[in-house]
C-alpha cells in the first residue's frame, strides 16, 4: 500500500513538471539544474526511470516476452504513456520532440523497472536464506 501512495505522489509531481514545461513556467524553478552537464538527458533517464521503479514496486511483477526479452508489463505501460507525452510535444509550439529524450526515457524505464523486479524477487527469497 505504501508504494501505491508513493507512486501516486510521484505521478502528481511528474504531472506538475509536465504542466509547467507545457506552459513554459519552469524557467525560474529549474534554472539551477541547467548548470549540470547533460541535464536534459539525465532528467529523462532518472525521472522516467523512477516512475518505472515505483510503478513496478506498486503492482505485480508479471512480465511479457517481447523481441526475445522478458519485460515487465508495468514498464510497457509506463513506456507507452511516456511515448504519448513525448509525441504530444509536437503540438506545443515551444516544446520539441526528441528521439534522444525518448531513448533516455526508455533506458531509464527498462533499467529501473528491472531493478524493482530484482528487489521484489530478492525480498521474497531473502528471508528464507540464512548466512
Amino acid at each position: 500500500m505504501r508504494f501505491k501512495i508513493l507512486t501516486a505522489v510521484y505521478v502528481l509531481v511528474l504531472a506538475a513538471i509536465i504542466y509547467m514545461a507545457d506552459r513554459k513556467e519552469y524557467e525560474a524553478v529549474f534554472n539551477h539544474i541547467k548548470a549540470i552537464p547533460f541535464h536534459d538527458k539525465l532528467g529523462h533517464f532518472f525521472l522516467m526511470g523512477l516512475l518505472s521503479f515505483v510503478v513496478a514496486l506498486s503492482f505485480p511483477g508479471s512480465r511479457v516476452r517481447l523481441w526475445g526479452f522478458n519485460i515487465l508489463k508495468s514498464s510497457l505501460v509506463v513506456a507507452g504513456l511516456v511515448t504519448l507525452e513525448e509525441f504530444s510535444q509536437l503540438f506545443i509550439a515551444f516544446r520539441s520532440f526528441s528521439l534522444a529524450d525518448l531513448f533516455f526515457d526508455y533506458l531509464g524505464i527498462i533499467l529501473f523497472g528491472q531493478l524493482a523486479y530484482y528487489l521484489k524477487t530478492r525480498k521474497a527469497v531473502a528471508p528464507d536464506q540464512s548466512l
